[in-house]
């Protein structure tokens, strides 16, 4: 981690600095800024993990960094510093999601807990943002696992009536969001991709075998012929008959 300190008083500086010093295993580079614009280039160059900043420069007011560190940074942890117990300052700090406010001259322990709070607040962040990463990914991968288990059951049974609200039954999963999902997961709807499964068992039937059209039809799970055209027509560009005897003429 890094840590941004921004004073621009040379020696409280340094000795900021010095009180920092082999007190954080997490932090590896510490950052000094000797004012505003010095610390808002800083704060671009290295995108430090936390600021420590002095609320009063002699050109500027550190709330205002804090506000543009806020606005541009969200992620990063603020720690404010002043030698006014300004209630103004207080508010403006708080407001931009400053973890505290220390008056100077601060104490060595209390900046260092203060710190420490902060190296905290990024380590929850950390894993709070991994576990959501986990659970998304839990998620999706048991909704493939759903889709797949569902594709199976079409290819197996392709000629049976599948009803999207008994599959959701079965798989314990909401009717309206299994069928969304489906849709985004395969990029066609259940009902025309079991329509697909069931073509193609046509295609294979009218190629390999004489079964007329109305026995195809109903093996495939239609038992009106003339609806079982009209979609194998809708999936092919071509009636039953016509598949068959260009298929067969091409071989």
């Amino acid at each position: 981690m890094k840590i941004l300190v921004v004073d621009d008083e040379r020696w409280i500086r340094k000795g900021i600095v010095k009180m920092i010093q082999g007190e954080h295993t997490e932090i590896d580079e510490i950052i000094e800024a000797d004012g505003m614009e010095n610390g808002w280039e800083k704060m671009q160059q290295k995108n430090p993990d936390i600021v420590l900043a002095d609320v009063k420069f002699s050109v500027g007011n550190g709330c205002l960094l804090c506000e543009k560190i806020y606005r541009s940074y969200p992620k990063t942890k603020i720690i404010m510093l002043s030698g006014y117990a300004d209630f103004e300052y207080v508010k403006s700090a708080l407001q931009y999601k400053a973890i505290d406010y220390l008056l100077k001259p601060v104490e060595k322990s209390v900046l260092n807990e203060t710190i420490d709070k902060a190296i905290q607040e990024i380590k929850n962040t950390v894993i709070n943002y991994e576990e959501q990463e986990y659970d998304e990914d839990t998620v999706f991968y048991k909704s493939e696992d759903i889709i797949r288990k569902i594709k199976k059951d079409i290819n197996e049974h392709y000629w049976e009536k599948i009803v999207l609200s008994d599959l959701a039954c079965k798989y314990h999963i909401n009717s309206a969001y299994l069928s969304e999902l489906f849709s985004k997961l395969e990029g066609v709807s259940l009902v025309n991709y079991q329509m697909k499964i069931r073509t193609e068992k046509a295609e294979t039937l009218l190629l390999m075998t004489n079964d007329s059209v109305t026995e195809i039809s109903q093996k495939v799970g239609y038992e009106n012929s003339r609806y079982f055209t009209r979609v194998f027509k809708k999936m092919t560009g071509m009636s039953p008959k016509e598949y068959r005897n260009h298929i067969r003429m091409e071989l």
